[in-house]
């Protein structure tokens, strides 16, 4: 199957000794080895089997990839019996129930789906909203074939726990007689040469109406119990042990800020873009705006500008017309073959556009700017409102009723840290992504929320 990551042996024998915790498999329970690939979890339940005495459950692997199943019925395992079957497909459910469900779904984001499949998930699938991952129909599937009294551990990307496009998952796993039993964030690179952020997550069916706690456990070897929220909300400030509740005053950063932003995108920075102290004769200084990355902010007060824009845009965000650019135009017309050939030129634009059109009057106040990827959440002022940000840079406009210092201060407080380390999403080596819907949902104090309801 597309999206197919091997699963490291000892990671499967781990799973398999949780899965068969405290219940130990008999001859006549049946397991279910979804997206199976090689069989290394089959494997896995013979080893565990043969070192505990335990007798081998009724095994049924379900793989579509031709190559893997060979590989997996050169294994010659006793217990199972390998299939060449789409695990999405309606025959799936003719199958029977299951007491376990265990396995590494395949990661398979939208993009990597052809129309015609697209189509036929959402038909089917609650999950399939948005820009929905292969790994969450597999959840939902899952659990159509779960027993009443059945088990299913999964490796997953943790990030099911929070974006919005998991939301009819989280749902799904958290009503009725659904029980996340456990939740372990293992390590990144758990997955040799891959950098994954997985978790393993472990549900049993209970009774309804009976609330049951999550055991969390984190990378940094913490643990702690928690009730996950049963509405579809982001997981992520009860997994991280994050106490947020103190901080909801009844307006949020989106309320008192203009604008959260990326920045801009030009479409061909190697054009645009150059040294400030390098910009030649033959560009008029009307058409050059000071920019910044993401690398260019450092431990200074304010943003360090190394580098400019040719920015063909008058302060109203109109672009300008040839006649307007003087011998700046002639600068362009050198550069004119790489300038046509981007996707927004093809699309219309004229040939000197950026491909995203700048909010200039937006851009050209003050504003705080910030890192879209950060080790840790943090926020520089840009007072003058001269910088046009790249897009590496996010930029927040506060309203008036707040002044730039405030906001600045309060988003650089361990409080308001505290709350976007357990809201934003994981990007590579710990590092998160702050992403503007995410911002615009942060809680803010209690005076800016007053000053807000009092403009209603």
């Amino acid at each position: 199957m597309k999206g197919h990551v091997p699963t490291p042996p000892e990671l499967a024998e781990r799973m398999v000794r949780r899965l068969f915790r405290n219940d130990s498999p008999t001859s006549a329970d049946r397991i279910l080895y979804p997206g199976a690939g090689t069989g290394p979890f089959a494997a896995a339940v013979e080893r565990v089997c043969d070192a505990e005495g335990w007798e081998y459950p009724d095994g049924h692997a379900v793989e579509t990839n031709p190559e893997h199943l060979e590989e997996a019925r050169d294994r010659d395992l006793m217990h199972v019996e390998f299939r060449e079957q789409d695990y999405l497909s309606d025959d799936m459910l003719e199958t029977g129930k299951y007491r376990y469900v265990v396995g590494n779904p395949p990661y398979v984001p939208i993009e990597g789906l052809s129309e015609a499949e697209k189509d036929r998930y959402k038909a089917v699938f609650s999950t399939a909203v948005g820009r929905f991952d292969l790994y969450l129909l597999f959840f939902e599937r899952s659990l159509e074939l779960l027993a009443d009294d059945g088990i299913l551990l999964f490796v997953t990307p943790e990030k099911y726990e929070y974006v919005d496009t998991a939301e009819p998952l989280r749902r799904l796993l958290t009503t009725g007689d659904m029980h996340v039993k456990s939740i372990e964030h293992i390590p990144e690179d758990a997955f040799t040469g891959l950098i994954t952020f997985p978790c393993i997550t472990t549900l049993r069916r209970r009774s309804v109406g009976v609330e049951a706690e999550t055991h969390v456990t984190l990378r940094d070897g913490s643990k702690h119990t928690t009730i996950l929220p049963s509405d579809g909300d982001s997981w992520a400030s009860n997994i991280r042990d994050a106490d947020l509740e103190d901080m909801h005053t009844g307006a949020t950063l989106g309320d008192v800020t203009e604008r959260i932003s990326p920045g801009l995108a030009t479409g061909a920075d190697k054009v645009f873009e150059m040294p400030a102290a390098e910009v030649p004769d033959t560009i008029d200084d009307r058409w050059v705006r000071p920019t910044i990355s993401g690398s260019q902010l450092q431990a200074f007060d304010a943003p360090h500008v190394e580098t400019v824009f040719v920015c063909p845009y008058k302060e109203t965000g109109e672009l300008a017309d040839e006649d307007e650019l003087g011998v700046t135009l002639d600068w362009l017309e050198q550069h004119r073959d790489r300038l046509e050939d981007r996707s927004c030129v093809e699309k219309g634009k004229k040939w000197y556009a950026w491909h995203e059109n700048p909010p200039m009057q937006d851009l050209l106040q003050s504003k705080i700017v910030f890192r879209d990827i950060a080790k840790e959440p943090r926020f520089w002022p840009e007072r003058e409102g001269k910088i046009v940000p790249k897009h590496s840079v996010y930029y927040a406009i506060p309203k008036d009723s707040v002044r730039l210092n405030d906001v600045m201060e309060y988003l650089n407080s361990p409080e308001a840290r505290m709350w976007m380390e357990a809201h934003c999403q994981k990007a590579h080596n710990g590092y998160y992504r702050l992403q503007s819907r995410v911002l615009s949902d942060l809680p803010v104090p209690a005076e800016w929320a007053d000053s807000f309801q009092a403009t209603l």
